[in-house]
């Protein structure tokens, strides 16, 4: 991968880091079809390496506020999710895996700003788990499904739980993939570069959380995300 490459994905993670840190969630929706348009190797793998450390913080910053029941719930429900996603990572080209991304991106994005409302209980959580497993593990996206399903949660509670989750799923891909031997060292220098934007992420998102919870910002990330999920659609039919 180019050097303007790394940078280029460096700048676009921290923005997206910041957002998704205040949120709770949403990184994913900002970042995948942009990084995927820089270079389609950021995708998902590297994301998902960087995942594992960036959701630990997330969710140890706010730790005491976790729904422990409904995680167990959600974590079950991923199994399947991330046998199903390997099985598509490891059989699809890059091409049908662009598509398939911005696909789930819009309707991830659709979902959101209709204002869906899912009512909480043990089948929706491990059916979010399920869907979260599938696109966390090929398009690195994995929260939305289960942010749909917690949205009536207040902020910390929010982040931590959703976050909690995405731990879990994050590392259990990872040892699936490297069972499947898909993960090489060029995958590690590209996940320490967005390690080291999801860092700088981190530290920048903790003031905005206080201001996300009372005024909310989650339109700019649907709508930063759509834009970067049809230009990636339109690249991948032509």
């Amino acid at each position: 991968m180019a050097v303007w490459e790394l940078v280029a994905g460096f700048a676009v993670w921290v923005v997206a880091a910041t957002f998704s840190g205040a949120l709770g969630f949403g990184g994913g929706i900002i970042a995948v079809p942009f990084l995927v348009l820089i270079n389609p190797e950021f995708v998902p793998i590297p994301m998902l390496l960087q995942g594992v450390f960036f959701t630990a913080a997330v969710m140890w910053r706010e730790r005491r506020a976790i729904d422990i029941p409904a995680l167990k719930w959600a974590a079950t429900g991923s199994l399947p999710g991330i046998a199903l996603g390997t099985i598509t990572l490891t059989s699809v080209n890059k091409d049908a895996l662009g598509f398939l991304i911005g696909l789930l991106l819009l309707v991830a994005i659709s979902l959101q700003v209709t204002g869906v409302r899912v009512q909480q209980n043990r089948f929706t959580l491990t059916l979010g788990g399920t869907i979260g497993g599938f696109m966390g593990i090929t398009a690195a996206i994995p929260l939305v499904p289960l942010a749909l399903v917690m949205s009536h949660y207040q902020g910390p509670k929010f982040r931590s739980t959703l976050n909690g989750w995405a731990l879990m799923m994050t590392t259990l891909s990872v040892v699936t993939l490297t069972a499947a031997n898909e993960i090489d060292r060029s995958h590690l220098g590209v996940a320490a570069v967005l390690g080291c934007a999801a860092t700088a992420g981190i530290f920048l998102s903790g003031p905005l959380r206080h201001v996300v919870d009372r005024r909310g910002a989650a339109q700019a990330v649907y709508a930063v995300g759509a834009l970067g999920a049809v230009t990636l659609l339109v690249r991948s039919l032509t």
